[in-house]
């Protein structure tokens, strides 16, 4: 509980309310990031299939180990935006996490702390979203008994704040995902070219007009 109420430490309620309320309402707010949120899972969802495909073709043939999660959350009944979101992100979560152990077998070394760190801040972030959204669904019956309008506008920047945290940790996620494919990747072997051979064996002997000059393109 304390976790979840972090974002809001020290700052008292009507000036949270009061600093959203100045950029367009609650409301405008939460859809702003809604979409937000769902630009950045999409982003992530196809960046990461693009990295399966790459690895698949590198490592034809090399067969890891599949991670499989069983207890992904479901859609619930009537469920809305936000439901959809969750069980969306829960979802590319684990596909992800998958991927990168999938990642570390293939490069036979553990991936950067950062990575796993962007990975557990998703999931803290998927977590919280989680939990403001119950929170709403609880509190709905409350605020329509007694029409507590500035409780339900708390409740709504909350979520809001949720929803932002998690729009930008998905967009972490693909950038630390991105650049696991590259530790994972064989580095390219360096060749010398016939030519140049030929060439410095012919020139043998003679010694270079830019000999211990130094260029950089």
């Amino acid at each position: 509980k304390e976790i979840l109420n972090s974002s809001f430490r020290g700052l008292p309620t009507s000036m949270i309310t009061s600093m959203v309320m100045n950029q367009g309402g609650p409301m405008i707010q939460l859809y702003f990031y809604l979409d937000e949120c769902y630009e950045q899972w999409r982003c992530l969802e196809k960046e990461r299939k693009r990295i399966e495909a790459i690895l698949t073709k590198t490592f034809h043939g090399k067969r890891t180990a599949a991670v499989t999660n069983t207890t992904l959350p479901k859609t619930p009944p009537n469920p809305t935006r936000i439901d959809h979101l969750i069980v969306k992100q829960n979802r590319e979560q684990a596909k992800v996490a998958s991927l990168l152990d999938r990642m570390e077998c293939l490069c036979n070394i553990p991936l950067h702390i950062n990575i796993h760190t962007a990975l557990n801040r998703h999931h803290m972030a998927i977590r919280i979203t989680q939990a403001r959204r119950k929170e709403e669904i609880a509190n709905m019956s409350k605020h329509q008994q007694q029409r507590a309008h500035f409780t339900e506008d708390r409740d709504i920047l909350l979520l809001v704040v949720a929803l932002k945290d998690l729009a930008a940790t998905t967009r972490k996620l693909c950038t630390v995902m991105w650049c696991a494919l590259q530790m994972t990747l064989p580095k390219p072997v360096k060749r010398q070219d016939h030519y140049v051979d030929k060439e410095a064996t012919r020139r043998e002997g003679y010694s270079s007009p830019i000999e211990g000059y130094s260029f950089k393109l």
